[in-house]
């Protein structure tokens, strides 16, 4: 095997992860939606979105939001007292 097909190799096994953990997080998303939906079905007035949002919140964690960097500005120069 050449090294150019181990590398696709390798790519293809990590996209085949990642898209085994995204069509995971999305059944366990849509497990969620359906109990949310069962709840509103019943007539429950304080519907639990607590597994719901942690599902939700799962599933944004895969891509990771970017660094948004803030730049930090110098202190005002203070000149050095003359004698």
């Amino acid at each position: 095997m050449s090294a150019t097909q181990a590398a696709v190799d390798a790519v293809v096994a990590q996209l085949d992860k990642v898209r085994a953990e995204v069509v995971g997080a999305r059944d366990v998303l849509l497990a969620r939606i359906e109990e949310v939906q069962s709840q509103l079905d019943d007539g429950v007035e304080i519907v639990d979105l607590t597994a719901l949002k942690a599902a939700a919140q799962s599933l944004d964690d895969i891509v990771p939001d970017p660094v948004v960097e803030v730049p930090v500005e110098a202190p005002d120069a203070v000149e050095a007292p003359s004698e």
